[in-house]
Order: structure tokens, then C-alpha cells, then sequence
């Protein structure tokens, strides 16, 4: 998504809690020509991040995109799963999207304009194993995101979402492990391929560019059909 955005003429900042990651994802980014702000930040430290965002916007002046995209997975059976991972779950797939989001929309109802994108999940539209926690937030960010856009949309803030369904990421590679998995998987998918991240490349640059300036509240599922046959 960040390359996508840096290629459509997009200055970016960066976060993630990796500094080594972070830098070299930054340095390469930066060979397309834009400004890169790397930050390293763990989006449940409420203190860390006020004073990252407080340095972006000195540095840049505004921030016109914001998208949520921190997560964590916690994928373990309902019966097993335990508070500290539910906890962690919800702490960080939801609540901090909540708390960034409203920081990040004060500054964007001063200008009139902003663009909001959550990625959620097709865990968070259909009852799958083992999503009792991953599931239920993704479920909560999906509605998080229609509650937002009606109570900002007087500001000029469009608040959209971006439901993936599986894709190859650093999350998911025990899964691809599992061949026998991997099989019975893609049968289910109509386009008879899992996702890639270059997949949600377009898509992040029109929801984010003034071409999708009428769109707010809706979030676009984007897994190859298999939500419709699942």
C-alpha cells in the first residue's frame, strides 16, 4: 500500500514497531522520489503515539490519509483462548484503530478533508474456526467504520474499509505451510488463487485519491470470490 501511494505522488510516514524493517522498507521507498518519515511505533502505547503523530504533522503540516493496518491474529479455538490474547487482540486490531483515528481526525476536521481507511477482514463477515476474538473485532472494525464516516462526514472525512480475505503476509505464512490446507483453500476461491499485497495496490490508491470523494462508510471486501461461495 505504501508503494502504491509513494507512486501515485504520495510523501508517506511509516510506522511499525520493527526498526530494522522499517528502515529498509523507508530507504526503498524513498528511491521513488517522495518524502519518506520512518517512525517506529507500537500503536497501543497511547503516549508513543501522540508524540509520533505530533512530529509528523510538524514535519508534513497535514495528514490527508490515514490508514489503520496493524494487527495481530490470536487464531486459537474458542474453548482454549484465553483473556491476555483476546485482550491483546482487541487492544490492538481495534481499539487502537479507535483512539489513532480520532487524533489523526482532529486535525483533519481543521482542514476540511481527510481520507480514513481501516483493513478489517472477511474473518469479520463470516463465522470461521477459530476467529472467536480475530472475528468479533474485525466484526467491530467493519461497523467502527460505517459509526465514523456518518459522525464525520459533515468535516469532509470519508471513512472507508478494506476487507482482505487470505493473503500470503508475514501473518499468515504458517498457514501456507500446511499444504493439505493450502488445497482444500483455493477450491473454495472462485479466481482459484490466495492474495497477494500488490492485490489491494489500486484499491488503496482510489479510496484515498479524490476519485472516490462520494464513497464513505462502506468497506470492500477484496478475496478472489470466496466469501461468495464460503
Amino acid at each position: 500500500m505504501a508503494a502504491a501511494l509513494a507512486d501515485a505522488g504520495a510523501d508517506l510516514i511509516l510506522w511499525a514497531r520493527t526498526t530494522g524493517a522499517l528502515t529498509d522498507q523507508a530507504t526503498r521507498l524513498q528511491r521513488r522520489g517522495q518524502q519518506v518519515l520512518p517512525q517506529t511505533v507500537d500503536v497501543t502505547h497511547p503516549r508513543t503515539v501522540r508524540r509520533a503523530l505530533q512530529q509528523a504533522l510538524r514535519r508534513f503540516g497535514r495528514i490527508d490519509v490515514l490508514i489503520n493496518n496493524a494487527g495481530i491474529w490470536g487464531g486459537d479455538a474458542a474453548l482454549a483462548l484465553d483473556r491476555r490474547t483476546w485482550d491483546a487482540v482487541l487492544e490492538t486490531d481495534l481499539s487502537s484503530v479507535f483512539f489513532l483515528s480520532q487524533l489523526v481526525a482532529r486535525s483533519m476536521v481543521k482542514q476540511r478533508y481527510g481520507k480514513i481507511i481501516n483493513v478489517a477482514s472477511t474473518s469479520g463477515i463470516m463465522a470461521l474456526p477459530h476467529g472467536a476474538v480475530y472475528g468479533t473485532v474485525k466484526a467491530g472494525l467493519v461497523h467502527l467504520t460505517r459509526i465514523l464516516a456518518v459522525e464525520w462526514g459533515p468535516y469532509g472525512i470519508r471513512v472507508a474499509g478494506i476487507a482482505p480475505g487470505v493473503f500470503r503476509t508475514d501473518m499468515t505464512r504458517e498457514m501456507f505451510d500446511d499444504r493439505r490446507w493450502v488445497k482444500r483453500r483455493l477450491g473454495e476461491i472462485p479466481l482459484r488463487r490466495f492474495g497477494e499485497p500488490e492485490d489491494v495496490a489500486g484499491l488503496t490508491v482510489f479510496l484515498s485519491a479524490s476519485a472516490s470523494d462520494h464513497i464513505t462508510g462502506q468497506t470492500i471486501i477484496i478475496d478472489g470470490g470466496a466469501s461468495l461461495t464460503t
